[in-house]
């Protein structure tokens, strides 16, 4: 959908409903929130009303602070933490949306309760990043938040904010039996944006729109633009430029595409994202897809990309971009001893060797634990990079291994066209 579409569209949703005659306001608190999570040693639950410690030092004050970036751990999965409307409100508040900020790619629940007792999903092992608003319009006495997985120790929460007005100054509280189903509205979601859901209250004719929970982002569709083409000595410039709503990535020379995106979310739209295939015990901190380009070079616990095995054909790192690329380096990091680096194109599901970089070990005097390199490509184009290792040694430490491991790892490149071109030789014959 053309992007100036979309506002006309949900402009039209919109006008349809009225602002009612009064204000929702924020009734969500640290003091009026309780904590719920099971000691993993005594296996009992334990629970704290008020200011409680999460994990890593942080407290759940942070989830109600106003602020959907400051991201706490907690790394208990099952965990939970329960809004307490009825501190505040006798019979109930009627709750018009929560509000969630989250990261990462963990999944978490949310529940309203209307009794107290019995709980009613609002949204069940979801996956979502950023700011996420869900509608509710019930008369709620508890909002329940439910960490049903988590990446070990990693920050993912920032906020729980719940939004609500007492129910006496509510012209129609939507009884279940009036409302329809949700349903999506077709052509809502844009390049990075989700879709619309709508539902009907057949006894007051208002329209209740959410941010759909299945209309992912349908991503950018970029084309290539070039404007000058790369030679065997120097690199080309060009971007590239989404069909649909004009967003460009310039490529004025060769750019680091760790900076163009993170780690693979899903409904996060970026043009670069990595991921790993799989992860060593995140539950104890090992580190996953972050820890290819959070900077740090050397080796250390938490800080590398660590595999659940070693073996060759099962473990790999992975890049993949948003359109073709011409790959110009990749500049990485991995242990100081014997190994073969490879890089993969994959393009249909099938893997063509790219590259590849003869580890050596160092054994000279002082020489670190790793070794650094950047490896240069010529006449590569691919929009997904794959990364293995073949390695007897890997990794190991008190959580176990050997485990394939790469400590840093920053492909660079640009436009497709852009690239050196691969040299060719040639033979003259002078008579």
């Amino acid at each position: 959908m053309k992007r100036i579409l979309l506002p006309l569209l949900l402009a039209a949703l919109f006008a349809a409903n009225p602002a009612p005659a009064w204000e929702a306001a924020k009734v969500s608190s640290v003091e009026h929130s309780t904590f719920y999570r099971v000691n993993e040693e005594t296996g009992l639950l334990e629970t704290k009303k008020g200011n409680t410690g999460l994990n890593g030092g942080h407290y759940s004050d942070r989830l109600f602070n106003g602020d959907f970036t400051d991201y706490s751990y907690q790394k208990t999965a099952g965990a939970y933490i329960v809004v307490d409307l009825d501190d505040t409100f006798a019979n109930g508040c009627y709750v018009t949306e929560v509000k969630i900020g989250h990261k990462g790619t963990t999944k978490y629940s949310l529940y309203y309760s209307a009794d107290g007792t019995a709980w009613t999903a609002i949204a069940e092992n979801l996956t979502a990043a950023g700011l996420r608003t869900f509608s509710v319009e019930k008369v709620s006495k508890k909002i329940k938040f439910v960490w049903a997985t988590t990446d070990g120790w990693e920050q993912n929460l920032a906020e729980i904010e719940v939004w609500g007005v007492d129910p006496s100054v509510v012209e129609c509280l939507h009884p279940d039996e009036y409302l329809t189903e949700w349903e999506a509205v077709p052509g809502t979601a844009n390049c990075t944006e989700y879709g619309i859901d709508q539902r009907l209250c057949k006894n007051c004719g208002r329209y209740f729109h959410r941010e759909s929970l299945s209309m992912l982002p349908i991503g950018h569709e970029y084309e290539t633009v070039l404007t000058e083409r790369g030679t065997s000595l120097a690199y080309g410039k060009g971007s590239n430029v989404c069909s649909r709503c004009g967003d460009a990535v310039i490529f004025d020379e060769p750019r680091d595409l760790t900076t163009l995106g993170g780690i693979y979310m899903e409904g996060v739209v970026q043009f670069s994202a990595a991921s790993v295939s799989s992860v060593c015990h995140p539950e104890w901190g090992c580190g996953g897809a972050d820890k290819l380009m959070d900077g740090t070079w050397t080796v250390g616990y938490n800080i590398n990309w660590l595999a659940n095995t070693l073996y060759h054909r099962d473990e790999y790192a992975q890049f993949d971009f948003a359109a073709t690329i011409d790959l110009t380096s990749v500049e990485i990091s991995v242990l100081n001893h014997d190994q073969i680096v490879e890089f993969y194109s994959v393009e249909g599901g099938e893997e063509i060797l790219v590259g590849d970089w003869v580890v050596e070990k160092d054994s000279s005097s002082g020489a670190p634990d790793y070794q650094r390199k950047q490896v240069e490509f010529r006449g590569v184009s691919l929009s997904t990079l794959r990364i293995r290792i073949q390695d007897s040694v890997g990794y190991s430490g008190w959580w176990g291994g050997p485990c394939t491991t790469i400590c840093e790892c920053h492909p660079y490149g640009t436009v497709n066209g852009a690239g050196k071109s691969a040299a060719v030789r040639t033979r003259i014959i002078i008579d």
